[in-house]
């Protein structure tokens, strides 16, 4: 364990000035850049030229939101326990972005940075060993299918297009394509690129590395979340839905009383 002691440079405060890394966030942020650039910067430690920050905030844009899926559940339901806690229910649902739902993007950039290295046969052998281990195994690609989109996921596919038109699609893009094209040789049918596909794609061409990514769709989700809850205080829904859960799954003993 290193006795160095440790430093932070991600904000600096004096009686009269507060920074942001080197920025000062006075004079030099509020009212000159937008939120998204001030969030990549603290994150990541650069700016980003303005065609890669329109893809992160498209991206944001696009996982902000997916109606009542199981983080929005659960922020909804943990708000009905907690109406006093916004932040509560928010928590709750943030704990939902992750292998599954939503971050599963940092699963599927960690094989794209792999595949990317390498081209040509020796990339197409990589991804067919990857897609054969996932078959035997019986776990699903990550970024590959979506339940409600089919054949295409149309976030993915516009995503992919703006990248193109900003100049931002590389060699990220590139092995994606081509395992998606190796994907459906191995099933026989087409099976989409869902958005977490595309988005992983774009923030490793970006230079976002794979284990920030999920931070990323936390602050995306972290507003739809918000969202949720603002309807929650106007139109309840958490009591109805467990009623729903309570009344649809019965049982496990036949009891007659």
């Amino acid at each position: 364990m290193s006795s160095e002691q440790p430093k932070t440079f991600l904000c600096k405060h004096f009686q009269d000035a507060i920074y942001y890394r080197d920025k000062n966030l006075v004079d030099d942020l509020l009212g000159k850049a937008g939120f998204m650039a001030v969030a990549a910067r603290q994150i990541l430690g650069r700016d980003l030229p303005a065609e890669q920050l329109a893809m992160v905030e498209a991206v944001m844009i696009a996982i902000m939101e997916h109606g009542f899926t199981p983080s929005a559940i659960a922020a909804r339901s943990i708000y009905m326990s907690s109406p006093e806690n916004m932040q509560a229910g928010v928590a709750a649902g943030l704990l939902g972005v992750a292998s599954q739902f939503v971050g599963t993007m940092e699963n599927c950039a960690e094989y794209l940075v792999d595949l990317a290295k390498l081209d040509g046969d020796a990339r197409d052998e990589a991804a067919r060993q990857l897609i054969a281990r996932h078959r035997a195994a019986r776990r699903p690609l990550a970024g590959f299918g979506h339940h409600l989109h089919s054949p295409d996921d149309p976030r993915a596919m516009r995503l992919l297009q703006m990248s193109r038109e900003h100049g931002v699609a590389g060699a990220h893009q590139d092995a994606l394509l081509s395992l998606s094209a190796l994907v459906d040789e191995a099933r026989g049918r087409h099976l989409t690129i869902n958005a977490t596909g595309a988005a992983a794609a774009i923030f490793a061409d970006v230079g976002i590395p794979a284990g920030t990514m999920r931070g990323f769709a936390i602050i995306s989700r972290a507003a739809g979340l918000v969202a949720h809850l603002a309807e929650e205080q106007q139109q309840p829904s958490g009591r109805y839905i467990w009623d729903l859960v309570d009344h649809d799954i019965p049982h496990g003993l036949d009891i007659q009383r």
